[in-house]
């Protein structure tokens, strides 16, 4: 009995695991306000990113921050100056550029299929009038069923993380 309530609760809840390691410029003190947030990543995160982004966007929502996303497409032929534009326009006192720098893919039980099951990301916080970054995270994230089951964990850790930093 408690034998197929294991693989019962596996097969819910899945694994995810996710972790963030971070450093922040010690003379930083700036809270976020106004976050303007870039993201780059493979095709293939795409539907985590834009999980991860509601999660986040409400979590932040939710202390008084406001904030914004750009998703950079692939083959995007936006130039810096309409990115630049679009930061302007919105103002935030601060900019979050998250890059995916590995992904992990499973291949299925029948060696033909792959799911995304990983990915790594470089998280970088900017004054907007700067190009040294202030904070700086890792953020790595593993799921057994899928990289955008992770989403809402992955929102979670970094919230955890900039609280502790003392950034929210």
């Amino acid at each position: 009995m408690s034998k197929s309530i294991l693989v019962f609760c596996i097969l819910l809840f899945g694994c995810v695991t996710t972790n963030i390691t971070s450093n922040k410029s010690p003379g930083f003190n700036e809270k976020i306000r106004r976050l303007y947030v870039m993201e780059r990543g493979s095709e293939s995160a795409k539907l985590f990113f834009s999980s991860f982004n509601n999660y986040l966007g409400q979590s932040l929502k939710n202390r008084g921050v406001k904030t914004k996303f750009h998703h950079f497409e692939p083959l995007s032929l936006e130039s810096e100056d309409d990115i630049l534009q679009k930061v302007n326009e919105f103002g935030p006192n601060l900019l979050m550029v998250i890059q995916q720098t590995e992904g992990r893919a499973t291949v299925n039980q029948y060696g033909w299929g792959t799911t995304n099951t990983g990915a790594t990301f470089d998280i970088k916080l900017f004054k907007p009038d700067s190009k040294t970054p202030v904070w700086r995270a890792n953020l790595k994230v593993d799921a057994s069923f899928g990289l955008s089951e992770s989403a809402k964990g992955s929102s979670d850790k970094l919230i955890e993380k900039l609280v502790f930093d003392k950034l929210l």
